[in-house]
């Protein structure tokens, strides 16, 4: 396109992305009540994202998940909920990522809780080869770090030690987490901290801070949205291959597995998503996706459908829709 351009401008001008794999995960074994398991059939179904994706030029294919399981809840003290579970689960994931990369693809998991983020990272981080693993970096749109651990959780989610699991190089005394950590016999930590950048904390983190970036609600407040994500992927340029995890708890709504009030509203999501697509997508960076910690059950009734609206905009923001050429919902 031409360099004259402004960002403006070049959000109107068509860019046609690899082929989209919507990758169905609808697990919250990571969660406390395993509402997140009911987030991909709503923007499935009810949003027709589908189509949406269609009607702008990107071909989007479903891929199915497969049946796992029986599962038993696991409940026991001092042990991660569901462990096994979680493990089974991720380890599907990580293959059918690693399968839709090596298609020359763009894999976006619809989840589920954050805990299926390990699969998905390993995933990618496997088909790049460890030789080039250092060339993989995260985005992590969140109103918290998932920096839990053993030591400080009192809930023993895996879907809040997310963050723990990837980047922790000695898994501890605790069984069940180094299974997490040492996931699929992987050397650890899987990425560096500062592969990382966190974007809408709002919450206290459950253990020290650790050395990486993150922005918090406050920064958005003082310096705006678009500052915000254009200075994370200007402090990521050196890598090549972006992953991005949409955690739908940095968004101020109610079909959220921990609602937190005051987090990005409308317009700020879109100018994320907005920027995402400019200067990721079109640059050909953004590689990976993950949609996690939608439950359409929290909202009120007269919410009803909210959150998956607001989920199915920004993705299609992402992938390059506008005011042009959105399908018209009226």
């Amino acid at each position: 396109m031409p360099k004259t351009q402004t960002v403006s401008q070049q959000r109107y001008t068509h860019f046609q992305s690899p082929n989209i794999d919507l990758i169905v995960s609808p697990w919250g074994f990571g969660g406390t009540d395993n509402l997140a398991q009911e987030g991909a059939h709503a923007l499935l179904t009810e949003q027709e994202i589908v189509k949406r994706l269609e009607a702008i030029g990107q071909h989007a294919h479903e891929i199915l998940p497969p049946s796992l399981g029986p599962f038993e809840v696991q409940e026991s003290r001092k042990h991660i909920r569901n462990c096994d579970a979680i493990l089974t689960v991720n380890n599907w994931l990580a293959d059918t990522v690693q399968a839709s990369l090596k298609n020359g693809n763009i894999p976006l998991t619809l989840g589920g809780d954050a805990s299926l983020s390990i699969g998905s990272i390993h995933g990618a981080r496997e088909f790049y080869g460890e030789k080039y693993s250092d060339n993989l970096a995260i985005i992590w749109i969140n109103n918290h770090l998932c920096n839990s651990s053993p030591e400080v959780t009192k809930s023993w989610n895996a879907n809040r030690m997310t963050y723990t699991a990837l980047t922790q190089a000695d898994p501890g005394p605790y069984g069940c987490f180094a299974s997490l950590v040492q996931f699929r016999n992987s050397p650890s930590p899987v990425l560096n901290k500062s592969n990382i950048v966190h974007i809408g904390v709002n919450h206290r983190s459950a253990q020290d801070f650790d050395e990486h970036k993150f922005y918090t609600m406050q920064d958005i407040d003082e310096l705006g949205a678009r500052p915000v994500i254009r200075e994370a992927i200007d402090y990521l340029d050196k890598f090549e291959h972006i992953h991005i995890i949409w955690d739908v708890n940095s968004l101020d709504l109610s079909g959220v597995s921990n609602y937190s009030l005051g987090q990005l509203n409308y317009r700020e999501a879109l100018t994320i998503a907005r920027e995402i697509d400019v200067l990721l997508r079109r640059s050909g960076k953004l590689k990976s996706f993950d949609i996690v910690e939608h439950c359409p059950s929290r909202e009120a009734w007269d919410k009803k459908g909210e959150t998956a609206e607001w989920m199915t905009d920004i993705v299609c923001n992402i992938f390059g829709e506008n005011i042009f050429n959105a399908a018209r919902r009226y």
